[in-house]
């Protein structure tokens, strides 16, 4: 193998797993491990990598490791990585950015390499993702599919081909075809009962919830439905479902207008929204009709990204995202940790929370 060829291999793999021992990576590469530190070296006097005794980190590595004390050995050097663990997300610009920032934190702390990405709700380019990241050779994966898992998709036949731990965040399965899967989820269903009990105290009987499209939508009708049923024929519900608008499209503005028509019509006082923008476009709407928020209507945002921004600051209910990341990443490590072992099936509920504002309760 030419120094070229091998300078490629050892930016690859330090690009993955952010560290590499040259004992190890010499023998993988068929050369001597005299020619493996000549490599290093002239890597290193490139600015490509840092040396550490018996191997060398990634620029990146090296660098978030200098910063904490906490994150060296006893003669002051800085740890490799203990694990790589890959984590494949819908999307890096709404309500997961705080999961992975969960996520990366706990990794920092357990001295763990996170690679990270996202695959725009896209099917075919999640199982892309996940095949390239178990192919080269992650410790574990953490997974938050586009949609529910079915049993015979693609991505389930992968996953359960696995050979390493993999952990499904925000996600669960049919616990019918569960098998050995794990996870770690919100119980969105009591997202959606703490919402509708939290108006019902505030005097609200004739409810409405909207949402677009998304894989939480159905625990929120099951919590909805079941908190509802608590009013029996005193209750009057109102449901929606919104389409999900290409961008510069105004068929959302329309739908929520049309939403609020019918809230009028049939004497609905308070509306839950899937989603802080949909909740803040409607609650302009609200009051462009002269309705006062709270005292003629009331307005619950559901995910809690922005909603506190809004013209009437919106109580929401709050799903906890950075600590879904904390505990699949520590999950994920634990599996690494007792690979080989007996070990029980682990699938966490975490429950979200309610944060009180203007839209729902008079000052």
């Amino acid at each position: 193998m030419v120094a070229a060829s091998r300078h490629d291999a050892i930016l690859r793999e330090l690009e993955l797993r952010g560290s590499l021992t040259s004992a190890d990576f010499a023998q993988r590469l068929g050369v001597t491990g005299m020619t493996l530190r000549r490599d290093l070296v002239e890597l290193e006097r490139r600015g490509l990598l840092t040396r550490v005794h018996g191997g060398a980190l990634s620029l990146a590595v090296a660098d978030e490791q200098a910063h904490s004390q906490g994150d060296r050995d006893g003669h002051g050097r800085p740890r490799r990585p203990v694990a790589t663990i890959g984590m494949i997300v819908p999307t890096a610009s709404y309500y997961f950015p705080e999961v992975i920032r969960g996520a990366s934190q706990a990794a920092r702390e357990l001295n763990c390499r996170l690679i990270v990405g996202a695959s725009n709700y896209s099917a075919e380019e999640e199982l892309r993702q996940a095949q390239r990241l178990l192919d080269s050779g992650v410790d574990a994966l953490m997974v938050t599919p586009h949609a529910s898992l079915t049993e015979s998709s693609a991505l389930r036949e992968l996953l359960d081909a696995a050979t390493v731990p993999i952990v499904l965040v925000e996600r669960s399965v049919d616990e019918k075809f569960a098998g050995s899967l794990e996870w770690v989820r919100s119980d969105h269903a009591l997202g959606a009962e703490m919402a509708v009990d939290h108006l019902i105290e505030q005097g609200h009987r004739r409810i409405a919830l909207a949402a677009r499209p998304a894989a939480t939508v159905p625990s929120l009708h099951v919590g909805f439905e079941r908190a509802m049923a608590a009013l029996g024929t005193e209750g009057h519900v109102l449901r929606r479902d919104l389409s999900p608008p290409r961008i510069g499209d105004s068929v959302t503005i329309e739908e929520l207008d049309q939403l609020l028509d019918d809230c009028v019509a049939q004497e609905v006082t308070a509306a839950i929204i899937l989603g802080d923008a949909d909740s803040m476009a409607f609650t302009e709407r609200v009051l462009e009709r002269g309705l006062r928020i709270p005292d003629d209507f009331a307005v619950i945002a559901y995910d809690d990204e922005i909603s506190s921004l809004a013209a009437v600051p919106l109580t929401a209910v709050a799903p906890p995202k950075r600590d879904l990341g904390q505990a699949a990443l520590q999950l994920c490590f634990d599996r690494v940790r007792k690979q080989g072992s007996t070990r029980a099936i682990m699938r966490m509920i975490l429950l979200p929370t309610l944060v009180v504002r203007d839209s729902t309760v008079r000052a």
